[in-house]
Formats: C-alpha cells, sequence, structure tokens
C-alpha cells in the first residue's frame, strides 16, 4: 500500500494533512496532524516503504516519526503562548520500544510539550499503532527565532 495513495477515509477523524516539514519529510508522508486540548497529535498509515524485512515499520522511521511529532508539538506550544516561530533543533531523543507497529496500521504520537523556556523546550510522548502503545518518546529541543 503506497502511502500517496491513502483515501482519506482512511484517516482518523479529526486529523488534517501536516503542513510543516522539510523534504525530508516530505517524503516519508504524507502526515496528518490533530489538536486536541491536552495533546498534539501526528500519524501516518504505515506504508510498505516504512517497513522492515519482519513487516514492522522500520526503527528509523519510528524515530523519525516520534521527532517530527515532538518538534510539532513544540511548534504548536509556541504559537499557542503567541511566540514567533522558530527554528527547532533536535538536542535530544529518546525512544522505548515496547512493540512492533504492523504495516498498514494507523500509527501516531500524541505529544506534549512539559517545559518551555527560552531556548530549550522539554516534550514527552506515546506511539500508538491502532490504538495500541508502542513506544514511549520524549526529547529536548533546541529554539532560536527566525529573523
Amino acid at each position: 500500500m503506497d502511502q500517496a495513495a491513502t483515501p482519506t477515509q482512511d484517516i482518523p477523524a479529526g486529523f488534517v494533512p501536516a503542513t510543516h516539514g522539510g523534504p525530508y519529510a516530505q517524503e516519508l508522508g504524507p502526515f496528518w496532524s490533530h489538536r486536541a486540548a491536552d495533546h498534539t497529535a501526528l500519524g501516518v498509515r504505515v506504508a510498505h516503504r516504512h517497513s522492515n524485512s519482519m513487516g514492522g515499520a522500520h526503527g528509523g522511521f519510528v524515530a523519525t516519526l516520534a521527532d517530527l511529532a515532538l518538534v510539532h508539538a513544540v511548534a504548536v506550544a509556541r504559537e499557542k503562548a503567541g511566540l514567533p516561530r522558530a527554528g527547532l533543533a533536535t538536542v535530544n531523543l529518546s525512544i522505548d520500544f515496547i512493540g512492533p507497529p504492523k504495516e498498514g496500521c494507523w500509527l501516531e504520537v500524541r505529544a506534549e510539550v512539559t517545559r518551555m523556556g527560552r531556548s530549550l523546550a522539554f516534550t514527552e510522548g506515546t506511539m500508538l499503532a491502532d490504538g495500541k502503545r508502542v513506544a514511549r518518546v520524549s526529547g529536548v529541543f533546541a529554539m532560536k527565532e527566525r529573523k
């Protein structure tokens, strides 16, 4: 199943196309975002091109989704706080793998910013495959206002 062919009815309610991310993220997507009261989510339908030889999402892809989702949460938190857009760079990314997300599943990260200072933001989240927890993620991001 090629991701580009994924019909929108195959996407959970409340998710809209994500418009952020550079060329790397765009090649892996499309990604879908959702803003809830207590978290920001980023999701994708796991395609064959995201998979390893065992039929699950490749660990590198899981790490990429975690990084994109956590940084997206920081961008949303900054926007909600009325702060200008900033360049965001990953300082630390941590992933505790709990189970394998299988090809074809809806894979999403529900992320929140736990602390945001002037130059660093701390995040944590849960990765779910078809609603089942498959990883715990956290990250620290450096923020530099764009000029």
